[in-house]
């Protein structure tokens, strides 16, 4: 707040002291037009006037520098409303707090329902206390966005922190009830990890919050069947649903999809109860369906995949991470039926096959970001077919596939998405060698190349890339993360090459030998 406000205040000073530099021009060309008439009369100098200028500039300036920034007759205050509101608008909560305490027309301000459209208190979750939140939701009732409210329901307790900050367990429903019922204009909202949340603050939703849109309810344990049943009777524009390690089973999704057809994104990660019957649940109710994440749900097979995939034909993210018993006839189903299919995430999928990522490349062309980690049974020839079918082809993870080769690459470089691609994984396959990192050279468009653990790579191989790029390899001493697709993320360690004529990068991670 304090930032803002003193370049506001530097801008007016600024446009002041042109003004002034502007007057004392004009003054000093009057001087100098009548200097040849008036030195004859012994009147001043120019120097003198100027030097009498200067000085009346120099008190000038440091007048309005003592001049009060928020007190009367400041500039700041003689603001129009819309323009101090605009200037409140990029305040945090923090900062809107403070701001309220300056005046009464600031406390105003700084609680206009214009500026609490979007709350997010994640960063103070360990210090608010929930009547605080209460008092906010009575103020802001035409709030349309929330986010992030696990500081309200979360059990895990800072031992530094005194525990009456934190409501009892017996007081969370009731704040939530009343939170839905100050804010029933609400369109999105994140409690993922409120391990207090229960069923009884989605009934709650489902009987105020009728114009929920975005509910984020992971790791939210105890939210069962009976919260999707509430969801389903109240909440019917729910468009994106996120009860990733809820127990949730077939009775929950057929009550939650059968209430809200419009669902666009669901994501279930490894909610075990789910099986082929509830993917065909939401084939049938949710037509439009563009993402679905059923990572770890292994109890779903073939029948369920393939159900899915003849009734959501728009679907355009798909996520079946170590789902073990899928097989290349899924992939086929998908590539025959989901032509609009943009990401792929099938991480550990082992049974999957250069058959069905042949037919997948065929059928959907517009594949941008595919994930096929420990996919151990692909080869050179899935490269081939990516390489020919999909040239928007960005991001291509490909560890631990330990039958790829130089010959794999060799087809990506010479295929359409060579002047896509920008993420290149190859951690753990130990048949890349050193004539990999010679292809991608020409690769102008890649930002990341992992070779971890690749055997055959050296380091002369990365040296020579080095001295082509005419740029150092810096090597930071502390682990960085990389998270490349949106369900998947990864601790590594590893080197950056900037290239002088492009904006892109090469993260490289050296063979594990040469670890010092």
């Amino acid at each position: 707040m304090g930032l803002t406000l003193t370049r506001l205040w530097s801008v007016w000073v600024a446009r002041a002291r042109r003004r002034r530099l502007r007057s004392r021009s004009s003054s000093q060309r009057s001087v100098a037009r009548s200097h040849s008439d008036d030195s004859s009369s012994g009147r001043g100098s120019i120097a003198d006037e100027s030097m009498f200028i200067d000085a009346s500039d120099s008190l000038w300036l440091q007048h309005t520098r003592e001049m009060p920034i928020l007190g009367r007759g400041s500039p700041v205050a003689s603001l129009p409303q819309d323009l101090l509101l605009r200037i409140f608008s990029f305040l945090d909560v923090v900062s809107l707090g403070r701001a309220a305490q300056v005046s009464r027309r600031w406390h105003d301000l700084a609680l206009h329902g214009s500026n609490w459209q979007r709350v997010d208190l994640f960063e103070f979750q360990m210090a608010i206390e929930g009547y605080v939140v209460e008092q906010m939701s009575k103020r802001t009732l035409s709030l349309f966005l929330l986010s992030s409210l696990s500081s309200l329901f979360s059990s895990s307790i800072s031992s530094s922190i005194p525990l009456p900050l934190f409501p009892p367990p017996s007081y969370n429903y009731t704040l939530s009830r009343k939170f839905c019922l100050n804010c029933p204009h609400m369109e999105k909202l994140i409690l993922s990890k409120c391990v207090r949340i229960t069923d009884r603050s989605c009934e709650s939703l489902s009987k105020n919050c009728l114009n929920l849109l975005h509910l984020n309810l992971s790791s939210c344990r105890s939210i069962t069947n009976k919260s999707c049943e509430h969801l389903g009777e109240g909440c019917n524009r729910l468009e994106h649903i996120d009860l990733s390690y809820c127990t949730v089973s077939l009775e929950g999704v057929e009550q939650l999809v059968k209430g809200c057809p419009g669902l666009r994104h669901i994501i279930l990660t490894y909610c075990r109860e789910i099986d082929d019957a509830s993917l065909k649940l939401i084939g049938k109710n949710c037509k439009r369906l563009l993402s679905l994440d059923i990572k770890g749900c292994k109890r779903v097979s073939d029948r369920g995949v393939q159900a899915l995939s003849e009734d959501c034909c728009e679907l355009e993210s798909l996520s079946v991470s170590n789902c073990d018993t899928l097989t290349d006839a899924s992939l086929k189903k998908v590539a025959a039926h989901c032509h609009s299919l943009r990401i792929l995430e099938a991480t550990s999928c082992s049974h999957f096959s250069d058959v069905g990522f042949q037919a997948l490349a065929t059928g959907c062309n517009d594949l941008q970001r595919m994930d096929l980690e420990e996919c151990s049974l692909i080869t050179d020839q899935t490269l081939s077919s990516l390489a020919l079918n999909c040239p928007n082809l960005q991001s291509l993870a490909l560890s631990h596939c330990e039958r790829i080769t130089d010959n794999g690459i060799r087809h990506l470089v010479g295929g359409a998405c060579f002047e896509t691609l920008q993420v290149l994984e190859l951690d753990n396959c130990p048949l890349i060698t050193d004539h990999t990192l010679e292809m991608l050279r020409g690769c102008v468009t890649l930002r990341r190349l992992e070779i971890f653990d690749c055997q055959m790579v050296s380091r002369n191989g990365i040296h020579r890339l080095e001295v082509h790029t005419h740029i150092s390899i810096p090597i930071p001493q502390t682990p960085l993360f990389h998270n490349p697709f949106p369900f998947h993320t990864q601790l590594q360690s590893r080197s950056t090459i900037s290239f002088p004529h492009s904006h892109s990068t090469l993260d490289f991670i050296p063979p594990f030998q040469f670890h010092t």
